[in-house]
């Protein structure tokens, strides 16, 4: 009912992130490009930081689109916080497809014949460390300096990229081994006003919108109210839509977009 009545033909604040909703700021883009560089250059590790709801993890779904015409085979490791015999392991099972329970000398040579056997198909694989400030052991990111210890002649078997909150420069601050092998990194900061106002219309445009939703000091408000996080911008933006529809409006303006942030709020 809430789409009928705006006449859109899908939800255009949902937050499942995806390179199919992928808003090229300039900063998305430079992100976006970066962590492309370190891959296809092979450069060993990239690392992409940012508050909350940025955007980090749609920068990377829309890299592995990128690449998906390409030799790459990309692999996310999504709950990073374990032991260094742990990490491996949730590696090699995602490399592999298989649960092992090895020792750890025997986990990395696992790891290293798969890299080795993509390597000579003609693959290249990258591993995205997602939520990697959760990682409160540095043993464990010892083991991931390690594994670019394997490598050829010529080039890494292993492209490294590392997703985190702020929390993760300061570590890397203090871990001068690996930080040493971020060839790239970049940090996101939020929308300013007018991409925010941009990012509106592109997603209310993706989803069929043919007209006017947000009137430009709903989207204004709208902006100020999130922070230019785009996390925040969908969560409100949808419950913008919905209070819109229960009072029949025909336009968000800014007294909805006010109604929507209380209700939040509460």
């Amino acid at each position: 009912m809430v789409l009928e009545h705006w006449d859109l033909r899908r939800e255009p604040f949902a937050n499942v992130p995806g390179g199919a909703l992928f808003y090229g700021s300039p900063q998305h883009e430079e992100a976006l490009n970066r962590m492309l560089y370190v891959v296809r250059h092979r450069k060993g590790v990239g690392m992409l930081t940012g508050e909350v709801g940025c955007g980090k993890t749609t920068v990377t779904r829309t890299l592995a689109a990128c690449l998906s015409g390409e030799p790459y085979e990309v692999v996310v490791l999504a709950n990073p916080a374990l032991s260094p015999e742990e990490l491996l392991k949730a590696i090699l099972l995602k490399l592999t497809g298989r649960m092992e329970n090895g020792s750890k000398a025997w986990v990395l040579e696992q790891i290293h014949r798969h890299l080795v056997t993509a390597e000579a198909a003609g693959r290249r694989v990258v591993l995205v460390i997602d939520e990697a400030h959760v990682i409160s052991q540095r043993e464990t990111l010892d083991e991931l300096r390690m594994l670019l210890n394997l490598h050829t002649e010529e080039s890494f078997l292993l492209t490294l990229i590392l997703l985190g909150q702020p929390p993760l420069l300061r570590t890397m601050a203090g871990l001068e081994p690996l930080r040493e092998r971020i060839a790239l990194r970049y940090n996101l900061q939020p929308l300013d006003c007018g991409h925010t106002i941009r990012y509106l219309l592109y997603r209310l445009r993706a989803a069929g919108a043919r007209r006017g939703i947000f009137t430009r000091a709903a989207a204004e408000a709208l902006h100020e109210a999130s922070g230019g996080i785009p996390l925040r911008i969908n969560n409100l933006g949808d419950r913008c839509l919905l209070i819109g529809f229960q009072l029949g409006a025909h336009q968000v303006d800014r007294r909805i977009v006010q109604a929507a942030v209380e209700d939040m709020d509460a």
